[in-house]
């Protein structure tokens, strides 16, 4: 068994060492400067700025094993399958069910996991450093220093960048890095304003204009009133780091960049929408049929935690009881859905998975997240169907 798995991490290792050294076709030669594969992706962007899942040489352990838990194999998209024993789970200090558990490259052997994950990871950044606006913020939020020197540099370039864009989403990032200004309120309140410029018809930049500056609530609340959509992005900065990635990378990798990003964007701020339910919840004349139009634009965002707010905004306007049941039951479902990209729980990273994560990004960037998720939902009978 050692020497099996010693001879089928060896073939692995190879066709990782292929990929690590053979240049991109659209690579520039080593003394230019790197360029991003394709444009990061907006809501609405073409497909084809999607980068295809890569399937690199595939070195063959035998017969495929139904799952890492019951045949001690895992499935690396774009390598192949790896046997996990005792020489593996020595080097990873983690064992088949660990790894089976979700997508954490960092328990794979380091010359599979966490080191070509890092040389990923610097491609990455290199191509959003050479995209358009949003791209280059979106590599600075994923590049944040961690040493307290560096942080106010780090946040001048980021409001910098942010603001020469004209991207909504860039400067809705660029919110955590007025933490280290003078006058943090005031950094905040400048991006909203600018947002609020750019996107006048967008409901989320005003409720959060009101959120900054109570001084500006009247004006908030018509511009609210006036609003055709909601949009707030929540995976703009998945969709832009993933769009970056080189066409040649092993889909494994992929998956692992986009559990990082993802685990960011979690961190990132994210402005309640408080402002709009402590105005429906006032008496005022007319106030139940304009809280009732606002509800109804929330419940279309492209957020599905917008849909809380959407329901207790509801509920001030007098929806019926059955009405806002339905709204939160289907909040409820969506947000406990297993992952859409989840094509075998027990292989993370088999290129099943990778390619159904491909199909997931199209999506997003075609729909937004909260359209994509109830698409998702409609599909999977052991789902309840959305209203």
């Amino acid at each position: 068994m050692r020497s099996l798995i010693a001879c089928t991490a060896a073939l692995l290792l190879c066709g990782l060492a292929w990929w690590l050294a053979t240049p991109d076709p659209a690579d520039p030669p080593a003394a230019a400067p790197p360029t991003a594969r394709a444009a990061p992706l907006h809501a609405g962007s073409p497909v084809a700025a999607l980068p295809s899942v890569a399937h690199a040489p595939v070195a063959d352990a035998g017969p495929a094993a139904p799952s890492a838990r019951s045949g001690g194999v895992v499935e690396l998209c774009g390598l192949g399958r790896m046997p996990v024993g005792d020489a593996s789970a020595a080097a990873s200090g983690a064992d088949s069910d660990a790894m089976a558990a979700g997508i954490d490259l960092q328990t794979l052997p380091a010359p599979v996991g966490e080191q070509p994950l890092a040389q990923a990871r610097a491609a990455m950044l290199a191509a959003l450093r050479q995209g358009d606006g949003r791209a280059r913020v979106a590599a600075l939020m994923l590049d944040r220093p961690t040493d307290p020197a560096g942080q106010l540099d780090w946040a001048t370039r980021v409001l910098s960048q942010a603001r020469s864009s004209g991207d909504p989403a860039a400067l809705a990032w660029a919110a955590e890095a007025c933490g280290p200004q003078d006058d943090p309120a005031a950094c905040r309140l400048g991006l909203v304003r600018e947002r609020v410029r750019l996107e006048p018809d967008n409901g989320y930049h005003w409720a959060a204009l009101a959120d900054e500056d109570p001084s500006a609530a009247d004006t908030a609340w018509q511009g609210l009133l006036q609003a055709h959509r909601w949009l707030e992005r929540p995976q703009a900065l998945v969709l832009a780091s993933q769009a970056a990635l080189p066409a040649q990378m092993p889909g494994y990798l992929r998956l692992g960049l986009g559990a990082e990003v993802r685990a960011r964007t979690a961190s990132l701020p994210s402005p309640g929408e408080g402002f709009v339910l402590d105005r429906c919840l006032q008496a005022e004349p007319g106030r139940r049929e304009q809280c009732d139009t606002l509800a109804a634009l929330m419940q279309h965002s492209d957020a599905l935690q917008t849909l809380t707010e959407a329901a207790s905004v509801a509920q001030a306007a007098g929806w019926p009881a059955e009405r806002l049941e339905q709204l939160r039951g289907e909040f409820q479902t969506l947000v406990h859905a297993p992952p859409a990209w989840q094509a075998d729980p027990g292989q993370p990273l088999a290129c099943a998975s990778v390619e159904a994560w491909q199909h997931h990004l199209t999506q997003l960037a075609q729909a937004g997240e909260l359209a994509t998720l109830r698409a998702t939902a409609r599909a999977q009978p052991s789902l309840q169907s959305p209203p």
